[in-house]
């Protein structure tokens, strides 16, 4: 798939992982649990080489964007444990 002068000076696809993670993170209102982006995203939780793949690409994914201040992150605890749940920052919150 071809790509544009600008994607290719800068290195990087408009349509990158992060991105693809914020937006579907943006997409819904309430906190989700990175099990939900998995499965949001058309991955499975299944052992193959692509999903552990997927998996580990879209942990640094949000890695990065917890760091950038674009999504926030909180552990909640449950009776089965504990669980982190992410959720996009509304930059237009005052």
């Amino acid at each position: 798939m071809p790509i544009s002068n600008e994607e290719w000076d800068s290195g990087r696809t408009s349509d990158t992982l992060e991105s693809q993670v914020l937006k579907f993170l943006k997409g819904n209102m309430k906190a989700v649990s990175f099990w939900e982006i998995i499965s949001g995203l058309g991955y499975g939780v299944e052992l193959s080489v692509k999903n552990i793949t997927a998996n580990l690409a879209i942990q640094n994914a949000l890695d990065n964007l917890v760091k950038e201040g674009n999504v926030t992150a909180r552990t909640i605890k449950q009776p089965i444990g504990e669980l982190i749940y992410y959720k996009a920052v509304d930059k237009y919150q005052y």
